[in-house]
């Protein structure tokens, strides 16, 4: 019955929508009355509409400009739809050329006394930043946000690069109501659209054909005989040529449902994305665009300055000549020189795997985007005789490209060759270890490249596994409050996200961070080794007296062992899963608790041991519970070794961690003698 509702809901829906004047500004005065989304109550906005108009202008001077067109309209619900209100449009340049955003206006509408105000979007709240060497960022807040409030704006994009159509979003994680897509496509460009494979929603694309003419005259100049008399005529020429129109329009787009263990969300959100696969103007000959990743790879080897900038090495000769002085083996030189650049080049925070300014002026000014430090790195590694390649990659949040483009790489990190190994590096990050890569380039897989063009892909994903092992001694004084000492050593990627976290807090900081959610407990006498030491193990330890731990029922002490070092919840709480789940890394948590059992008392029940295996050994939970005189041992061990799971699996992983907490939370119960 409910689906039956909810159909004839849709369709009421979508004849409001068919209704509605979705001309700029003819916002109503019913859509700023809706308090909440006719088909999702949950959400905080939605997209009223949205349209992007993609075509080819042509000019007699400049030929032909991809012109964008885009104009949304959306609801805000609620103070958590506030973000909408915030937009940012990014664009490219290059050297020669760049592209721009013209015609920029937005209106808030708000309703106040029964008639709509309208506030207009100024220019001081427009602001344009350079993101890296080739990316603009357009960014604009609306002004004037309640809650209620609609928001509208508009902008064209033009750009010069006329073998490139950006991606176009065709879903949010708030839902669209009435959504329209055109792209218009001159026949000297063969193009190919390719949907996002990781969503499930589908679009029907309607496909067209059109006539264009262009007439433009152009002035001939002419020098005669006799006197030499310069003659000017007009020469008329007509360009004809044929479009091919790709339409898209549809309602009732959901929302992208947002969840937990995620690598990036708008990777599984529906989009359409043009791959060029030939160009064929008049008068010249077929060129095919279309190659492979090893095609690609090697372009940008040779094209793009990478081979140049590694062959250059005369300016830190000198340098690492004397750095690498009495130093022996090439591991310990590769790790002296992943030190040196690490410490020495700081990155601008500008992405990319091409060199800004060349490699040379990023030492000179030790400072430099991703592309000049692990250029470099690789430079120093291959001159102190350590093979070293450079490794193309898609970073997190640039997704995985769907065909071989040159714009599906944005970032470049080094591969070493060690004692028969590929050792990883990154020297763009401070915090980073020896043979670690930052969160945002661990993605799938890239493509490394040799001196000779050739290429091959490369797991980027870590082989080894981080560590966060801790060790809790305690006892119980006669109020039955607890006092013990914590111990906890952090390795690898483990050691890294602790000083990401925490390193930047002072010490009364960080002990309020400690306390947090673990009870009534103050914790005293804190110190911590090696945090400075980039790539080594932290050690940290601290003392702590901790009431409202246990409960004393007649004459009987009940506690739960772990203490705070057990899970609180289980992170997995909804009925379904959509998206893959992604952990970060291969870690394994260990922690021991060695009890003191008062005087007087004795063990009445201590939990059972109890060992589980997830596919295989993918996920390995340890509880061993032991009794030596009159100590108690608890050995708690969580081993992941598998990263990524299916939603297949989420079922039974949501029920493993089920069973982990529910084992984490059983009782020790000591009776009086």
């Amino acid at each position: 019955m409910s689906k039956f509702y909810l159909l004839i809901l849709t369709v009421f829906m979508s004849s409001i929508i068919e209704a509605q004047n979705f001309k700029f500004g003819k916002v109503s005065i019913e859509e700023l009355e809706e308090t909440e989304h006719p088909l999702n109550k949950e959400v905080d906005a939605v997209v009223l509409y949205r349209s992007q108009k993609t075509s080819y202008e042509f000019s007699d001077k400049l030929g032909f400009t991809v012109v964008t067109q885009v104009h949304e309209r959306i609801k805000i619900y609620n103070k958590n739809g506030f973000d909408w209100a915030t937009k940012e449009i990014s664009y490219y340049k290059n050297n020669q050329d760049r592209e721009s955003i013209s015609n920029l206006k937005g209106y808030t509408y708000n309703l106040i006394d029964g008639k709509v105000k309208e506030d207009k979007l100024r220019k001081n709240g427009i602001f344009e930043e350079e993101t890296s060497f080739f990316k603009l960022k357009t960014k604009f807040t609306m002004p004037s946000i309640t809650e209620g409030c609609v928001i509208e704006y508009s902008y064209e994009l033009r750009s010069p690069f006329i073998t490139s159509i950006d991606y176009s979003p065709l879903q949010y994680t708030i839902p669209i109501n009435k959504l329209e897509v055109e792209f218009k496509i001159p026949e000297y460009f063969g193009f190919k659209y390719h949907f996002n494979p990781r969503s499930p929603l589908m679009f029907s694309v309607k496909t067209e054909k059109d006539l264009k003419s262009h007439t433009f005259t152009k002035q001939v100049r002419s020098t005669g005989s006799g006197w030499h008399v310069v003659q000017t005529t007009a020469r008329t020429t007509k360009l004809e040529y044929s479009e091919n129109l790709y339409s898209i329009y549809t309602q009732d787009v959901p929302a992208l449902n947002k969840e937990e263990f995620v690598d990036y969300i708008n990777n599984y959100a529906a989009f359409i994305m043009w791959e060029l696969i030939y160009t064929k103007f008049p008068n010249s000959l077929y060129e095919n665009y279309a190659g492979t990743w090893e095609e690609v790879a090697k372009n940008i080897y040779k094209d793009a300055g990478l081979e140049k900038e590694l062959n250059s090495t005369g300016f830190f000769e000198k340098d690492i000549d004397d750095l690498l002085s009495g130093v022996g083996g090439n591991s310990a030189k590769a790790e002296t020189i992943y030190n040196f650049v690490r410490n020495k080049v700081k990155w601008n925070n500008y992405l990319g795997f091409i060199s800004e300014h060349g490699v040379k002026k990023a030492y000179k000014e030790e400072r430099g985007n991703i592309g000049d430090i692990n250029l470099i790195l690789t430079s120093m590694l291959n001159y102190a005789g350590i093979t070293a390649e450079p490794v193309l990659v898609s970073t997190v949040d640039n997704g995985i490209p769907l065909f071989p483009t040159r714009t599906g790489y944005n970032y470049l990190i080094v591969a070493a060759h060690l004692n028969g190994e590929i050792v990883l590096l990154d020297g763009s990050d401070p915090n980073l270890g020896f043979g670690e890569i930052p969160y945002r380039a661990r993605n799938w897989q890239g493509r490394l490249i040799r001196k000779d063009g050739s290429s091959d892909w490369v797991n980027l994903m870590p082989r080894y596994k981080a560590q966060n092992l801790g060790t809790v001694n305690f006892k119980f004084n006669e109020d039955l409050s607890l006092a013990g000492k914590s111990v906890k050593v952090y390795s690898g990627l483990e050691a890294k996200s602790f000083r990401d976290n925490f390193s930047p807090l002072n010490i009364e900081e960080y002990i309020k961070i400690l306390e947090k959610d673990k009870g009534n407990i103050v914790i005293s006498d804190l110190k911590k080794q090696n945090e400075e030491l980039i790539g080594e193990e932290i050690k940290e330890a601290f003392s702590f007296e901790l009431k409202n731990a246990v409960d004393r029922i007649n004459e009987k002490i009940y506690f739960q062992p772990l203490l705070f070092t057990a899970l609180k919840e289980n992170p997995f709480k909804s009925s379904k899963r959509e998206h893959p789940i992604f952990f970060n890394f291969p870690k394994i948590e260990s922690n021991t608790i060695n009890i003191l059992i008062p005087n007087g008392y004795e063990v009445e029940f201590l939990p059972e041991p109890k060992i589980l295996n997830f596919k295989d050994g993918a996920l390995i939970y340890k509880y061993l519970p032991s009794q030596n005189g009159n100590f108690l041992r608890i050995e708690s061990q969580f081993d992941m070794t598998q990263t990524v799971f299916t939603p297949q699996d989420y079922q039974n992983l949501k029920e493993f961690y089920s069973m982990m907490l529910e084992k984490q939370s059983e009782t020790i119960v000591l009776k009086k003698i």
